[in-house]
């Protein structure tokens, strides 16, 4: 039995995440990265920088609960799901009680009843213990970074600022316009009326959408989306489908 939450941040991707977001959460190591970050902006080389990398962990701060939030919506799509299968096998447990009920109350008059069981394939289940590999330890490495020298002055710091920012109020626009027609929509409809402009990272804006006036659905079917990237080619990425939902008016709202 999974649990929920529980298996995603168990993970070793969640693991690698909750570590990353208890950084962001630590006073101590804020100061520090933001220290950090004030001594390399007094860089001769980078005084023309973004001064948008001073306050990055703010960002990355943002960026975690909006993570935290598709976490919790996986989390409650799996939560769903285990249910639904725990109420089939109790029904199936059930069925199979009122069938043995139902036979025995069919030869409760029987005096010889022949009984037999059958197994088919009969046949031993052989384990070696030294058929399992032993412990290999992991080998330690050591790096050796006296011989590293100081690189070309002269060199381009654009990329190391250059940021892609995905506003989600034009998307959910697009989710709110294509519900007033029809009960849900899937995201591949909405992408095909509405075609990715920036690439991966609006794709992931996407999944992490919340609004009042829809739910978002997560289904492990998989499905493909497509878009074209600003050299022309064009990219596919296979993703989980996603339905956003119309939520039904509380009884007694204003028609």
């Amino acid at each position: 039995m999974v649990d929920g939450r529980a298996s995603i941040a168990d993970s070793d991707q969640g693991k690698s995440f909750h570590a990353f977001y208890d950084f962001l959460l630590s006073p101590t190591r804020q100061e520090e990265l933001t220290d950090l970050l004030r001594r390399v902006h007094e860089l001769p080389a980078l005084a023309d920088g973004d001064d948008r990398l001073r306050a990055i962990h703010h960002e990355w701060l943002a960026a975690g609960e909006r993570t935290q939030t598709t976490v919790r919506t996986l989390s409650e799509q799996l939560r769903r799901y285990l249910d639904d299968r725990v109420w089939l096998e109790n029904r199936r447990v059930m069925d199979i009680l009122r069938s043995i009920e139902t036979a025995a109350l069919q030869l409760r008059g029987e005096r010889r009843v022949e009984l037999t069981v059958e197994i088919d394939a009969l046949a031993p289940t052989v384990v070696l213990p030294m058929e399992r590999p032993l412990y290999t330890p992991q080998a330690r490495i050591t790096l050796d970074s006296s011989d590293v020298q100081s690189g070309d002055d002269d060199f381009d710091a654009a990329a190391l600022f250059g940021q892609v920012h995905v506003d989600p109020a034009p998307l959910t626009a697009h989710v709110r316009r294509a519900l007033l027609q029809r009960p849900q929509v899937g995201l591949a409809a909405l992408l095909h009326d509405h075609p990715l402009e920036q690439g991966l990272t609006e794709l992931v804006t996407y999944f992490s959408l919340t609004d009042g006036a829809f739910d978002v659905v997560f289904d492990d079917t998989p499905e493909q989306v497509a878009w074209t990237d600003g050299d022309g080619r064009t990219r596919r990425a296979t993703v989980p489908r996603v339905t956003y939902a119309r939520r039904a008016a509380p009884i007694g709202a204003a028609r």
